[in-house]
């Protein structure tokens, strides 16, 4: 019988040992999610499933953090240990991956890759350019503008493997030099893959609802947009019409009937930014909630600034920069037992 190597040995070692923690940490989620049923008082022949978890544990513990990670969980180990690398071996004891001697396959992998990806490119290129064509019958280009390549230790996490800094580097030079190419879009799906965007705002799509269509009214041949905005409970549509006389209503009714400055305020602030007030209608519906003279106005100014972005494409970056075209999520915090409020105590005497 032939011995297998130290580094095949080391490596089954790890994955027993990794097996065996994996069955004690399913074994306590088990047991755990038992517990949880005798709390939440559900009969013992239902089956329990991850929905059902989160649902219980968001109940249990309350939380009005909107970051989804600082918020508790009950995953299983799966989703939460850190995840071992399997490979594959043959009956003789060999790796079925060719990279395996690397101690790196994912690495040196994407590595492969993307010089394969390269070389591809510039012989397609040169092709071209040898028979007079064109460089590309693709009219697209790669735009990188807003956004930045992983960082270290979110592409070591996407590859499941540690980097170091010079490994980190050598990654970057080559997807610059493939990103450089002429050719480069061909590539584009390949490319975005390993970048993020800047921030929250130079991402594609919104927090809440995106940017309504603009719409033609047929009997006056003015355009409109319909924006929706939502603040708690309360949801609102904001009907924004171009080449208006600054006609304002909610509900049918003027402005006047909200006689609080703060609440004015919320609602003409988009046409302040942008410079429109007086030069479109808005008609503001209230279709739920119980409203109340704050979040009506913070709904109609978030329906506002959608419909206003719709019409007015080159106003949607100061709307942006303003924090107008993103939704409130806050929602009012359920009280506690066995306390006066949500996050108020009973007062403690000593006598």
């Amino acid at each position: 019988m032939k011995s297998i190597g130290k580094c095949l040995e080391l490596y089954i070692r790890k994955a027993k040992d990794h097996a065996i923690l994996m069955e004690k940490e399913r074994a306590e989620f088990e047991n755990g999610k038992r517990h949880l049923a005798n709390i939440m008082g559900w009969p013992p022949e239902m089956k329990i499933g991850q929905e059902e978890v989160d649902r219980a544990v968001e109940y249990l513990f309350p939380s009005g953090l909107t970051c989804e990670r600082a918020r508790p969980v009950m995953k299983p180990p799966e989703d939460i240990m850190v995840k071992f690398n399997k490979f594959s071996f043959d009956d003789e004891g060999r790796p079925s991956d060719h990279l395996f001697f690397t101690l790196r396959p994912r690495f040196y992998g994407l590595l492969s890759d993307i010089g394969l990806k390269t070389q591809r490119l510039n012989n397609y290129h040169d092709e071209r350019l040898l028979k007079g064509l064109p460089l590309s019958e693709d009219k697209g280009e790669l735009n990188l503008t807003g956004s930045m390549w992983l960082l270290k230790d979110d592409l070591a996490k996407k590859l499941s493997e540690r980097l170091s800094d010079d490994m980190y580097a050598q990654l970057l030079l080559a997807f610059e030099n493939l990103a450089s190419l002429p050719l480069a879009h061909l590539e584009k799906g390949f490319i975005m893959e390993y970048r993020t965007g800047l921030s929250g705002g130079s991402k594609p799509e919104l927090f809440g609802p995106g940017v309504p269509a603009v719409k033609l009214d047929a009997e006056n041949n003015i355009r409109f947009a319909v924006g929706i905005g939502k603040v708690k409970s309360t949801r609102v549509t904001a009907k924004v019409s171009d080449a208006g006389t600054g006609l304002y209503t909610v509900n049918d009714l003027p402005l006047s009937g909200f006689q609080a400055l703060v609440s004015r305020e919320n609602f003409i602030a988009p046409l302040i930014i942008t410079g429109r007030l007086g030069k479109v209608d808005v008609a503001v519906k209230i279709e739920e909630g119980p409203g109340g003279i704050s979040a009506v106005p913070r709904a109609a100014r978030h329906a506002l600034s959608l419909g206003l972005a719709a019409l007015y494409p080159n106003t949607k970056n100061m709307l942006r920069l303003a924090g107008l075209l993103t939704q409130d999520p806050r929602r009012k915090e359920r009280n506690k037992v066995n306390q006066p409020g949500a996050r108020a105590k009973w007062i403690w005497k000593r006598r």
